[in-house]
C-alpha cells in the first residue's frame, strides 16, 4: 500500500485524516504536496522511514475505524435496551434481569443481591422456578446425610491415625 493510499477517503463516507508534512504524496498532480525534498517526490524510491510512517499511519486508521465501528454497534445496542426498558421489557432474560434489577437497589441504597436473586426467579419460566425450587428441597433433605457422612469419614480418619501413633 502506498503512503497516497493511506490518505484517501475510506468508502465507508469516513474523512480521511489530515496529511502530516512530513508524509510524501504518492500523486504528484494533488494539491497540498509536501514542500519538503524527499525521496518519493522525486522520483526515487520511499525511504523506509517514509514506507514506515505511511504504514503507521495506515494500522492507525484501520483500527480506528474498527473501533468506531464497535463503539456505534455498542451504542446501538444499548440504544435498544433503553427503549426495551422504556416499555417496561428488561434485556438480557435471567442474566440481564438480575443485573439491571441490582443495579436499580444499588442507586436505591437497597440490598443489591436480594433485589438480584428476585430479579432472576421473576425472569424464570415456571417449569424454571419449580426445577430450582425441588433442587432447594433435595439440598435441604441430603444435606444433613453429606455432613454426616463427612463426620464419619473424619472420625475413622482421626481413629485410624490415633492408632497408627
Amino acid at each position: 500500500m502506498t503512503a497516497a493510499a493511506a490518505f484517501d477517503p475510506v468508502a465507508d463516507g469516513r474523512p480521511a485524516p489530515a496529511r502530516p508534512a512530513s508524509v510524501p504524496d504518492a500523486n504528484p498532480t494533488s494539491s497540498g504536496a509536501s514542500s519538503g525534498a524527499s525521496a518519493a517526490s522525486s522520483g526515487g524510491p520511499p525511504s523506509a522511514g517514509d514506507r514506515l510512517r505511511a504504514l503507521a499511519i495506515t494500522a492507525i486508521d484501520r483500527l480506528a475505524g474498527v473501533a468506531a465501528t464497535k463503539v456505534e454497534e455498542l451504542a446501538d445496542r444499548l440504544g435498544d435496551m433503553a427503549a426495551d426498558a422504556a416499555k417496561g421489557q428488561l434485556p438480557g432474560g435471567v442474566g440481564g434481569n438480575a443485573l439491571v434489577k441490582a443495579g436499580l437497589a444499588a442507586m436505591q441504597g437497597k440490598n443489591p443481591v436480594v433485589a438480584a436473586v428476585k430479579g432472576a426467579v421473576g425472569a424464570m419460566s415456571t417449569g424454571t422456578k419449580v426445577l430450582v425450587a425441588l433442587l432447594l428441597i433435595l439440598v435441604a433433605v441430603l444435606s444433613p446425610v453429606v455432613l454426616l457422612v463427612a463426620a464419619l469419614v473424619l472420625l475413622v480418619a482421626a481413629i485410624v491415625g490415633a492408632v497408627k501413633n
